[in-house]
């Protein structure tokens, strides 16, 4: 067999050997050294790709696919500095515990180490950021039948367990990468892997339910890929309410349980102490709950894997337990207690003009999809945003919390779903290029840009009270408008001045962009007004009630 053939023959075989293993979704920069994966994608019926010319943008628009979907998507890119433009996502998708499978394309051995063109050192470049990597050796007939099938096997499995995230192949291939001879993929016989469930035994179970049981005053804590059906079941036996982190997709208050406004109640009254506080699932948003969390006598943590989840290491009883099983088997042998949370508060938001915090109150009356970013969007999201019914899922990529690729992966999301997505200004500059792929979305994205002049968050922090610092060096201040890059990138643009006017912006059927402008002055004196309304309300009642 012809060089160009066998190495065209291995490049279907590897992708075909992903859609085994459930791989079907590819997402594709142009390159070279990748022809003979790239072809092997364009090539198969059984795949859906999307090509976008930035790989950091392709492997963010992967990242927002799997995030929707909880399967692994891949990501196929040439040699170089291609594989640095992967690593932002890659680090988010491995603290976010997102599959991702990464393909990366490499110079053979012969053409390493010798100032070959386009050619660094891949081999586990991205360390520790992988579950897994695995170097492939160039296309070769001198391996056992089954060697590509049992690798791609272990790879897939490599990203969904035992905790879901990135992995590595890296692909070495000599040219040429194809001839005229047809090749087609070697007809193998992928291996099936059977994973295990997160469960407790019966032991276990008696000794929670009979622990929680004792227990009278405590908090569920929801966080990141922390909810469940049957929690709002645990709840309702334990008479305990619910704190619903903005990132754990559980945020309504069609359930009696789930305490609207918990942040500005713990901000508020922080001398508030239970015995006990039940989390389940990742990290918060709101650093008040988890300075508060770690103040409690004991802190119960359940989450489905062995990653410490502990930042303040407050954490007293760690069980390893999908949420899901653990409440359903905990309830069985407990009765309906009485709750005894009764702080309730209703902050007054002016809905009458567009504010940071109003665009959150009008985002309830949208049940689509949303996506909110970080720095000051994910904390306005987490202090405001309480819709009276359930609502579609809420994305955030707070695996690390950076403002890259929110856009791409907005795009990615939009593959399974309609979407809303609520960025900031540096945040939309940091991916601007990924506005492209709004483009060709499945289904579309509302993208709304609070536009502040630079990094609004850093007006809450210590270093906003040094003014002479602030605009240059931590906002990054800037006097842009958006409207022309909307132009350029082909999409509809408007800058509505009501939360009224945003509802209507939002019941467009087609990808738009959405422009609001505030002031980061204004914003920061309107947050402390609303902290100081709540923490008067609150006070008065709680020492009337003492």
């Amino acid at each position: 067999m012809q060089n160009g053939q066998l190495t065209t023959e291995w490049g279907k075989t590897i992708v075909d050997q992903l859609v085994q293993q459930g791989v079907t979704y590819f997402c594709l920069s142009p390159g070279s050294r990748s022809t003979p994966l790239t072809m092997a994608v364009a090539e198969n019926p059984d795949v859906t790709s999307f090509v976008h010319f930035d790989e950091r943008g392709s492997a963010f628009h992967a990242l927002g696919y799997a995030k929707a979907s909880g399967k692994p998507a891949a990501v196929i890119v040439t040699s170089g500095t291609a594989l640095g433009n992967l690593l932002p996502a890659i680090m988010e998708a491995k603290y976010a515990h997102v599959p991702l499978i990464i393909l990366t394309s490499d110079r053979p051995a012969e053409l390493r180490d010798v100032m070959a063109n386009q050619t660094c050192d891949q081999i586990k470049i991205f360390a520790d950021s992988v579950n897994y990597f695995f170097d492939l050796p160039t296309p070769t007939t001198k391996l056992p039948e089954q060697f590509l099938a049992t690798t791609i096997a272990q790879l897939v499995s490599q990203s969904t367990y035992p905790i879901k995230g990135p992995v590595q192949l890296n692909c070495p291939f000599a040219e040429p990468f194809f001839n005229e001879a047809p090749a087609q993929a070697k007809s193998l016989i992928a291996p099936s892997y059977t994973m295990p469930e997160v469960t407790l035994n019966e032991s276990q179970i008696e000794k929670w339910s009979s622990t929680l049981g004792e227990i009278e005053k405590g908090v569920i804590i929801l966080g990141a890929n922390g909810s469940c059906k049957a929690v709002d079941l645990l709840a309702e036996k334990l008479g305990w309410p619910i704190f619903a982190d903005i990132n754990s997709s559980h945020r309504h208050l069609a359930s009696p349980h789930v305490v609207p406004y918990y942040h500005h109640i713990i901000k508020s009254l922080p001398e508030l102490k239970v015995d006990a506080v039940l989390h389940f699932g990742d990290a918060l948003v709101s650093k008040f709950v988890m300075l508060w969390e770690a103040q409690q006598e004991r802190v119960i943590h359940v989450a489905p894997h062995a990653n410490r989840c502990d930042p303040l290491h407050c954490v007293t009883d760690r069980v390893i337990c999908e949420p899901q099983f653990f409440c359903e088997k905990v309830s069985q042998s407990l009765e309906n207690r009485k709750g005894w949370f009764d702080y309730s508060i209703s902050p007054e938001i002016d809905t009458d003009i567009l504010t940071e915090p109003s665009i959150f109150k009008e985002l309830e009356n949208h049940p689509t999809a949303l996506f909110i970013a970080n720095s000051m969007p994910i904390r306005d999201g987490e202090m405001f945003f309480f819709p009276k019914k359930p609502r579609g899922p809420i994305f955030a990529n707070r695996g690390l919390s950076g403002i890259d690729g929110n856009i791409a992966t907005c795009a990615g999301i939009a593959h399974h779903m309609p979407l809303i997505a609520v960025i900031g200004d540096q945040t939309f500059l940091h991916d601007l290029n990924s506005l492209a792929q709004l483009k060709k979305t499945k289904h579309p994205v509302k993208l709304i840009v609070v536009n502040n002049g630079g990094g609004g968050i850093f007006s809450f922090i210590a270093i906003g009270e040094r003014k002479d610092l602030l605009d240059t060096y931590f906002a990054a201040a800037h006097q842009w408008q958006f409207e022309k890059a909307a132009e350029l990138f082909g999409l509809p643009y408007c800058t509505p001045l009501t939360p009224a006017e945003l509802g209507e912006a939002l019941k467009t059927e087609d990808s738009c962009l959405i422009e609001i402008k505030t002031n980061r002055q204004e914003n920061l004196a309107l947050h402390k007004q609303i902290d100081n309304q709540v923490k008067n309300q609150l006070c008065s009642s709680f020492c009337t009630a003492s």
